[in-house]
């Protein structure tokens, strides 16, 4: 089984809706397909959208092992709800996926990727944990080069080469000069290359992100 991590630059870049529409791709070419929100916090709704996107039926505690109640980093909602934070149901979680027998599980991140977990332990170490391939999730626009430059240098501190980066536009209209020249400064600067623009859908369907996908981004990496 191939693990993807769909891991983000900042926290509303558009993680959720890509990783659904990249699960939605890959489940239209034949794959099977699992999905993961590892951590989710503030309730389910990212879970759920996975699972309908990749056509997923297991239960919402596979898809989503920790689950917190309020809208904050997980190392904050963990404080306030008096719990820690293990992360043995999440690689747990993983096998159950490997042994059931799908051939791709996409894993979404919460944040970006130095949002801490618990002391000591950060979003980007989920990647590790799970042995999981990476692509970040940039906004298109403008801010795009600082946000992926850092995401890109704190994942090869840690050793771990980005398989590429997926823009994805926050809003309607022609491209900006910012989305038109941001993916080559990404590339010229750091070396990970893009895996294409998403574009901006305003309302949609499982079926219809996933072609949006296999239009714009390029996942033959995974095909």
């Amino acid at each position: 089984m191939r693990t993807v991590f769909i891991a983000g630059t900042d926290t509303g870049v558009g993680k959720t809706v890509v990783a659904g529409a990249v699960a939605s791709a890959l489940s239209l070419r034949g794959r099977r397909v699992g999905v993961m929100k590892p951590i989710s916090c503030g309730g389910l709704e990212d879970a759920r959208h996975l699972a309908a996107s990749a056509g997923c039926a297991e239960p919402i505690e596979l898809i989503n092992p920790i689950a917190l109640e309020h809208p904050l980093s997980p190392n904050v909602a963990a404080r306030l709800e008096r719990r820690r934070i293990d992360l043995k149901p999440v690689a747990a979680a993983a096998c159950q996926f490997a042994r059931k027998g799908y051939d791709t599980l996409i894993v979404e991140g919460c944040g970006g990727l130095l949002v801490p977990v618990r002391r000591g332990v950060y979003v980007v170490d989920l990647i590790r944990e799970l042995g999981a391939e990476t692509v970040l999730v940039s906004r298109s626009g403008l801010g795009a080069i600082n946000h992926t430059l850092l995401s890109i240098e704190a994942l090869e501190r840690r050793r771990i080469r980005p398989a590429g980066v997926i823009y994805n536009r926050l809003g309607a209209g022609e491209l900006t000069i910012p989305e038109r020249t941001n993916p080559e400064v990404v590339f010229e600067c750091s070396g990970v290359r893009s895996l294409g623009v998403f574009p901006y859908l305003k309302s949609c369907t499982a079926r219809c992100a996933g072609r949006a996908a296999l239009k714009h981004i390029d996942l033959t990496r995974w095909l």
